[in-house]
């Protein structure tokens, strides 16, 4: 597999010079090969602060396609060499890297971090660690929100944040009266593209997990189900949205066709972006619900986090923990998000007027939100979890099976059995 060196600037990195600035005054740089899904979690400069504080030559593969656990499998299946650390993977996804054999428990490497940088370790939010029981380092995570048209919600008279899904369904009927052309609610239900939106509905509304498998017969699970449906046949979200990805989604928010979207934190970045589509005079962002309806069922909001890990059996552990530990310092932290990452649980990221700057629309409410976000459910058949409930997403956000009784028994069965 080729390696390509990043620097996020687009100088190459990995054309170091013999000993220039190492840490261990002219030894040979220690080369570590890291392999991460998205460039920007990498930020401009690190590499070569890396080799001018460390002596390491950071090597990084980007690797887009969000299929690195099935790479590194048949990497290691067929005796081939793998990378010294992988960086900011789903956080759920980390037990079945586990299971392969490709990481294993980070404890001793985090013992390490807090004696040796007590000062920035104690920067760190516990869910660091927690979120993965121990298995590599959850430095960043993002969060689901709800973007809604500000015009549009002010003519319809809704009011943020929203308390309960009850509220929002409410909210929704609003908009529908006051455009009935429109869609209240844009969302994505394409097989393939996963279903962050309900498992955040499922949590929101206290639906219980095991591991990665949620009870759909639950009260929560059926409120769910019942939920998308009535919204299905009432018209308030797209009729098509089985066959939605993210950029049908996505275009019929930002076209004003749309008045709500709950998607990721960071989308905010990419709608900051489009020409005459301004916040907070276009759009602005809300938490996402923490209860169900009047019954008050209580739930919780998700963090999907990034997980970095240090490979097993790489050559060079203690170096490639050095890059862990940088990549969870502010500068990087500020660097990373500056340029389309996500954010950080270190305290002093979360409180500096750089993370404001760059997310104007961080405000308290979105900031407590994520601060008592909770990890994402995560299982070693976290991938077959994921198949089951977008075939069930897909036919309640169609509204044409809507006795959820059944339906919630069934996809119950299936899940059982993942």
């Amino acid at each position: 597999m080729a390696m390509v060196a990043a620097a996020c600037g687009g100088d190459d990195s990995s054309d170091t010079t013999a000993a220039g600035g190492g840490g261990d005054g002219g030894d040979d740089p220690v080369r570590i090969e890291l392999i991460l899904t998205r460039p920007y979690y990498v930020a401009t400069g690190f590499v070569e602060a890396m080799l001018a504080e460390h002596n390491i030559e950071l090597v990084v593969d980007v690797q887009s396609n969000d299929d690195i656990l099935q790479q590194l499998q048949t990497r290691l299946d067929a005796g081939q060499d793998l990378p010294d650390l992988l960086g900011a993977e789903d956080s759920f996804l980390m037990p079945a890297f586990a299971e392969s054999g490709l990481v294993g428990d980070h404890s001793a490497f985090q013992a390490e971090f807090e004696a040796e940088d007590p000062d920035l370790y104690n920067l760190l939010w516990d869910d660091v660690w927690a979120e993965t029981d121990g298995i590599g380092a959850s430095i960043t995570a993002n969060f689901d929100a709800f973007y809604y048209n500000v015009e549009w919600a002010e003519e319809a008279g809704v009011t943020f944040p929203f308390e309960s899904y009850d509220d929002v369904i409410a909210a929704m009927r609003a908009l529908k009266a006051t455009r009935p052309d429109s869609i209240p609610l844009t969302v994505q239900a394409k097989a393939g593209d996963g279903v962050t939106t309900l498992k955040t509905m499922l949590a929101g509304t206290g639906t219980p997990f095991d591991g990665a498998v949620p009870d759909l017969t639950s009260t929560g699970g059926m409120y769910t189900c019942q939920w998308w449906v009535d919204a299905a046949t009432e018209d308030l979200t797209p009729p098509d949205a089985v066959a939605w990805g993210e950029d049908e989604s996505r275009a019929a928010f930002t076209s004003g066709n749309a008045g709500l979207i709950l998607d990721g934190f960071t989308t905010a970045g990419d709608f900051a972006e489009i020409p005459n589509f301004d916040y907070p005079t276009h759009w602005a962002l809300t938490p996402p619900a923490g209860k169900g309806g009047p019954s008050g069922t209580e739930g919780v909001i998700l963090a999907a986090a990034r997980t970095w890990g240090i490979i097993e059996g790489t050559d060079h552990p203690y170096e490639a923990g050095l890059v862990i530990r940088a990549i969870a310092e502010t500068q990087w932290l500020v660097g990373q998000a500056s340029e389309g990452g996500v954010p950080a649980r270190n305290q002093d990221f979360i409180d500096s007027s750089e993370a404001l700057e760059i997310w104007p629309f961080f405000n308290s409410d979105l900031k407590a939100a994520y601060t008592a976000a909770v990890p994402q459910p995560a299982g070693e058949n976290a991938g077959e979890v994921e198949g089951i409930l977008e075939q069930f997403f897909g036919e309640i956000v169609s509204g044409q099976s809507s006795d959820c009784g059944d339906l919630t028994t069934t996809y119950q069965a299936q899940l059982d059995e993942a």
